[in-house]
């Protein structure tokens, strides 16, 4: 086997370190906290970020499963996110560019899985 070869088999590991990264650090302060004032559904954000990131890391040792529904988890938050920049607080596209790279990342992983 082909360093090319070997490489290109785990490329898919700095996705899944870096979106576990930036979501476990964004979303641990948020876990037991109310998120954008959104009543019962703010409670929900820290906990799909921590899970969701936690998932991804651990999908390709497990089912891949985890991983579909480890994206699907972070999706969610980042729809969310996109919505309420937008509409809520009044941001332009120009201004959601890194919610919408997460999104493009955790859509691959919800309907790639662990097939990369």
């Amino acid at each position: 086997m082909n360093s090319l070869h070997v490489i290109s088999n785990n490329i898919h590991w700095i996705l899944r370190i870096t979106m576990a990264y930036i979501f476990l650090v964004h979303g641990y302060p948020k876990l037991g906290k109310i998120v954008a004032n959104l009543g019962y559904l703010g409670y929900l954000i820290g906990p799909f970020e921590v899970i969701g990131g936690l998932l991804l890391l651990i999908g390709p040792f497990s089912k891949e499963l985890l991983t579909r529904i480890g994206g699907a988890m972070l999706g969610i938050i980042m729809i969310g996110a996109i919505y309420m920049h937008i509409f809520k607080w009044g941001d332009s596209f120009a201004d959601v560019e890194y919610q919408m790279t997460l999104l493009a990342i955790s859509l691959y992983f919800s309907f790639k899985g662990d097939n990369v």
